[in-house]
């Protein structure tokens, strides 16, 4: 990547910058999967083979500046990008019968390459992505008053992309796309800010569906208002915010046409769904020698619109209700180079309206303990979920996807 910022002088400067990037992963790996029976039969091995490789290169510039017109302070942001990733993929898999158990694993089974794979399994699925953006964007900010900021701005892009598998190619086309969005923000007093932002979404997507094209990019408005404000002369910080998200076209995994995707879940556009709810969060130092950091944040989804559910939760992998505490105490009087800190993280439960299956709310501690050696040097134990607690990270199905959260960690 390179860097050139130029400033013009106190108000105005120019910022360019470009990046390049080569990536290459190719691996063979050994699964095992499959619905397993109480005596640990019926499970299935796997080998996987991919070889995958990309090339992506960006280029980014722009103009800023803050001037004083009509007798506002205004800000501006002129700039234009540009980007292009191709890829080159290959996937292969090959799966035996289901005469494994559970109790017994062969950890023994011979190392492949990706051609035997393919050889073994008649499957080799060789694909493509050439995916081309560039756009135009530019925000204005105006302060009418001391107290009050306008902020209003946007994007005009043009997307093309294109996936080539089997010999065949979906393309996907967007030209001079406008997105805007706007923003207001009120100072109360010294202390206090009200603010509401809204932004139009349009998001490309590369997920395939079942007969292999391409889905339609996200489109959608996103809406937010708030409150942020210091208390105890700074010390503290604190913010509460609303917030709807509308959507058409996200991409969803299609369980129900199974696994027949490069080894995963084809995709569909789910037709569409709202996540709404609120945050509040505080920071800082609540008493000499005590940070605190909290959060806490309710999240509703669901399907607006659906063939199949309409009216169901949509992102099954969001607890509807999430808290993140943390605090850290240093020692007073000649104990001051020795710190402690604690915190836990609670999510609410989840169900899988697919499998059925329901995993229950739960909590992980964290701890840490930490000496300052010199003004320099700090010597620190960190204990991840101190109390080992087991849990699954989410709900999954029968056969799959039933993972365990990290253990405790030290």
């Amino acid at each position: 990547y390179a860097d050139l910022d130029h400033r013009f002088n106190d108000a105005w400067r120019f910022k360019l910058g470009g990046v390049a990037m080569n990536e290459k992963n190719t691996s063979v790996h050994q699964r095992v999967a499959d619905s397993v029976q109480r005596d640990g039969s019926g499970l299935s091995y796997g080998n996987f083979g991919v070889d995958f490789s990309s090339r992506q290169r960006g280029l980014d510039m722009s103009v800023s500046g803050d001037f004083t017109a009509l007798g506002m302070k205004q800000e501006v942001v002129l700039g234009a990008n540009y980007s292009k990733l191709t890829t080159q993929d290959r996937f292969t898999r090959a799966w035996s019968d289901s005469d494994g158990n559970i109790f017994d694993i062969d950890h023994n089974r011979p190392w492949q390459d990706i051609d035997s794979i393919a050889a073994a399994s008649g499957y080799d699925s060789r694909s493509s992505y050439d995916i081309r953006q560039k756009g135009i964007y530019g925000t204005w900010r105006i302060k009418p008053t001391e107290s009050l900021a306008l902020i209003g701005g946007g994007r005009v892009g043009w997307y093309d992309f294109a996936y080539r598998s089997a010999g065949e190619t979906s393309a996907t086309t967007e030209s001079g796309r406008v997105i805007p969005y706007a923003g207001i923000v009120y100072a109360l007093n010294n202390s206090w800010s009200v603010y509401t932002s809204y932004a139009d979404i349009f998001e490309p997507q590369t997920a395939t569906t079942l007969d292999g094209s391409i889905l339609k990019p996200i489109v959608g408005a996103n809406y937010e208002a708030g409150i942020k404000g210091e208390l105890m002369d700074g010390k503290l910080n604190t913010s509460f915010a609303v917030y709807r998200i509308d959507q058409k076209n996200r991409a969803v995994q299609d369980y129900e046409a199974g696994p027949v995707c490069n080894g995963g879940y084809c995709s569909r556009a789910a037709g569409k769904v709202r996540s709404q709810g609120f945050e509040t969060e505080m920071s800082g130092e609540l008493m000499r020698g005590l940070q605190v950091a909290a959060g806490y944040t309710f999240n509703s989804n669901k399907y607006l619109s659906d063939p199949d559910r309409e009216g169901q939760t949509f992102s099954e992998e969001t607890p509807r209700h999430l808290l993140r505490l943390w605090s850290e105490y240093r020692l007073p009087g000649q104990l001051n180079r020795l710190s402690v800190g604690a915190g836990v993280n609670w999510q609410s439960a989840l169900t899988n309206s697919i499998s059925k299956v329901r995993r229950p709310s739960y909590s992980v501690w964290n701890a840490r303990v930490a000496y300052d050696l010199t003004s320099h040097w700090t010597a620190a134990l960190n204990v991840n979920n101190l109390f080992d607690k087991v849990y699954y990270e989410y709900p999954g199905y029968v056969e799959n996807r039933n993972n365990y959260g990290a253990p405790r960690s030290v």
